[in-house]
């Protein structure tokens, strides 16, 4: 029951969504939760110059970063419904190509759709053969088809060239920089900003 001349209260948000056990296949990859047998692979991708200038990891990046990473950060992220972090895999071969995260999901119980923010990055032994593009397309699909987003935002610090050329061949539109956003290892940087919408999916 309401008081007369107020608004009824709001209804409670809707349960989180558990993303532990999403996995997601493409033509030629698997997108499934990190292991403990791949901590090897993430901590030797992770010795990348270009993955220390333009991902938030430690530096340096050690072995006991990749464990946490694998058994304490992912694994969180996806069981409380907050995002879903997926190793990128060459199905043909197991070999791990890059790292891909969904995150900040919100608002995902309402009518006029949810949003996102998607980030990456590709080993350097996997770049050029357009893997991370198809890894991209599939995850932006999942979240607005079983998700139901209605936006996705992509972010990288301001000359993040390679993440730009794999967010533009999906659909994203290049929307802006915004001035001295990211904090990276003490130091802010500006950074940019782009947005994918449900309609603008580009298919392969």
């Amino acid at each position: 029951m309401t008081t007369p001349g107020h608004p009824p209260a709001p209804a409670p948000p809707a349960p989180a969504r558990d993303l532990t056990g999403v996995t997601l296949r493409t033509e030629r990859l698997i997108l499934r939760p990190w292991t403990e047998a791949d901590v090897d692979a993430i901590t030797e991708a992770c010795q990348d110059p270009v993955i220390q200038r333009y991902v938030p990891v430690s530096v340096p990046y050690t072995r006991a970063n990749a464990e946490t990473f694998v058994r304490v950060t992912a694994p969180h992220i996806r069981a409380t419904g907050s995002g879903a972090i997926f190793g990128v895999f060459a199905a043909a071969t197991g070999e791990a190509v890059g790292s891909l995260g969904l995150h900040d999901l919100n608002r995902l119980d309402q009518p006029y759709g949810g949003a996102g923010e998607i980030g990456y990055w590709t080993a350097p032994g996997a770049r050029g053969r357009g893997y991370m593009t198809e890894a991209v397309r599939e995850v932006c699909r999942w979240g607005f088809e079983e998700l139901g987003l209605a936006r996705i935002e992509w972010l990288a610090i301001a000359g993040n060239e390679g993440s730009w050329r794999v967010a533009q061949k999906v659909g994203f539109t290049l929307e802006g920089t915004l001035r001295a956003k990211t904090v990276q290892r003490g130091v802010r940087e500006d950074t940019w900003i782009g947005s994918l919408l449900r309609t603008e999916l580009r298919s392969a």
